[in-house]
């Protein structure tokens, strides 16, 4: 389908201060270097994001021959003499790869309240075991050919306020939402395999499909491996993130299923030292139907949920970039539950060592799936059952992520009550699976006992025990029963947590009087 893209890019008012300021300091420095005219051009993602419609401020400004260096400290001198007034902010030095390109630095600076980076138009030359290429000043096609895909090759001439599309086939592509690569896919792909989870991060964010070509360079065996050998796990979760927390996550999912992606991402060799191996094989072969399954019904789940009468919690999800990460991850990361260890987590060893998440991410995610769901079984079985301090005790355990942990818990009892065929087909962008009348029963039926579940919660006054304090501390425990600090303080504490749940209009002297009776001597 044609999106109808425009063929020229309007400026904001800022933006047009920004670039009458560069061609200004062009148009003075070009009057004394005729033969060596300095051009201008915005590169990248703001020109297509300005010409799909988005807001952008991510600008990357391509000079034709100065370093970013050289041009803004340049034009820094230039302003000081034209305006002293005017300044130019936080300037300073990205080295790139000093070893290999000194004179090729990234200069970053701010205009306006814009942050600019400028650096030369290049050319790239890859060592076939290194993702960090040989850099050398280049031309504007050389440097649109570098580029990950065709739309994200296009510049912006500032001098000459024109769209430039040096490798033909930007604009046809932005506007057929298709993404392919400048030069063959086999070689963009061995040069950098990260740029195949860049095209899927692209994908999933504008619902665009993948020329056929490219996508099957993707699928090749090598880039399993390389992802794995010449990408650092850091940029590995980078581009996951943007993944899981773009418009269509599910798209993003299937396009790493049908290029069998899963163990290049979701499995670090390091494991195998600590875990059980047979345990690790299994648990990982598991996971693409695990993705296929979550990746499926989601719109479904999405859509039932937001007709239930727990759509604010999930509404307040929705917005939440971190928790949607934590969410998928939470999902996808299931199958490692038949890991058994005695000292080792697996979920933290995981995000650790294969994607060096955020301490953050790994505290959320590692609670999520390693904590004993036998309260909430037992709820669900019979809620008369279940005490105030059971249901109180076990929402403790998430501090400040008790909704994320439920909906992870309400989604994973849906995926693991449906069965859904391995699709072979190519996944499409927009094209939704719709879930037969029982599985949207099942959803149906799953939901509402969640909904069951967060009634009892709000009616219990549990929705904020998370930031309940105990009555007692441990140094009131010392000294009202008289006793040295040891190892009894601990079950004493869970117990003033516990009878505090259950008696929540009860007082210290109660709680002292009930403690006292029941800490062993």
């Amino acid at each position: 389908m044609r999106r109808g893209i425009p063929n020229v890019i309007s400026l904001s008012e800022t933006e047009s201060k920004i670039r009458n300021l560069l061609v200004d300091y062009c148009n003075h420095y070009n009057a004394s270097h005729q033969d060596k005219p300095l051009t201008l051009r915005i590169t990248g993602g703001w020109v297509r994001d300005k010409l799909l419609g988005y807001d952008s401020h991510d600008i990357d400004i391509a000079v034709n021959h100065l370093s970013g260096e050289e041009f803004v400290h340049n034009f820094q001198k230039y302003l000081k003499t034209k305006d002293p007034q005017f300044s130019v902010n936080h300037v300073h030095t990205i080295k790139m790869n000093p070893e290999k390109s000194k004179h090729l630095e990234t200069c970053t600076t701010k205009l306006y309240g814009i942050d600019l980076d400028f650096i030369n138009l290049r050319s790239e030359e890859y060592a076939h075991d290194s993702r960090v290429p040989t850099i050398e000043f280049g031309t504007p096609l050389q440097d649109a050919l570098r580029r990950d895909a065709t739309l994200n090759a296009l510049f912006y001439n500032l001098n000459e306020e024109k769209i430039e599309d040096f490798t033909e086939r930007g604009m046809n592509d932005l506007d057929n939402g298709i993404l392919r690569t400048p030069l063959p896919p086999i070689k963009t792909f061995l040069d950098d395999p990260l740029r195949i989870l860049r095209l899927i991060r692209f994908a999933s964010k504008f619902n665009f499909a993948i020329e056929p070509e490219t996508l099957d360079a993707m699928r090749e065996k090598h880039n399993q491996q390389a992802l794995s050998t010449k990408i650092s796990k850091e940029r590995i979760e980078i581009e996951l993130r943007k993944i899981l927390t773009s418009h269509n996550p599910s798209y993003g999912l299937q396009l790493i299923n049908y290029c069998d992606l899963s163990k290049s991402i979701f499995f670090v060799e390091e494991l195998k030292k600590e875990f059980d191996v047979y345990q690790l094989e299994l648990a990982l072969s598991k996971i693409p139907h695990q993705i296929n399954v979550a990746s499926t019904i989601y719109l479904t789940f999405e859509q039932l949920i937001l007709n239930s009468k727990i759509k604010s919690v999930f509404k307040k999800f929705v917005v939440d970039s971190d928790m949607r990460f934590n969410f998928w991850l939470s999902v996808i990361l299931h199958p490692y539950s038949i890991v058994t260890t005695k000292s080792k987590d697996i979920y933290n060893q995981y995000l650790r060592l294969g994607l060096m998440a955020k301490k953050s991410d790994i505290t959320k995610i590692s609670a999520i799936a390693m904590t004993s769901n036998k309260t909430l079984k037992r709820y669900f079985s019979n809620p008369d059952s279940v005490k105030r301090s059971d249901l109180g005790i076990y929402l403790r355990r998430f501090p400040e992520y008790i909704d994320l942990n439920l909906i992870v818990q309400c989604y994973l009892e849906c995926v693991d009550a449906i069965r859904v065929e391995t699709p072979v087909e190519i996944p499409v962008p927009n094209h939704s699976v719709q879930c037969t009348s029982d599985q949207v029963k099942t959803i149906q039926g799953v939901i509402h006992k969640y909904e069951s579940l967060y009634s009892t919660i709000d009616s219990s006054d549990l929705s904020q025990v998370h930031l309940m304090k105990p009555l007692l501390d441990g140094n009131q425990l010392v000294k009202y029963l008289q006793r040295k600090p040891g190892p009894w303080m601990k079950p004493a504490m869970d117990n003033v947590l516990v009878w505090q749940l259950d008696h929540p209009q009860g007082t210290k002297e109660e709680c002292i009087e009930f403690i006292k009776s029941n800490t062993v001597e």
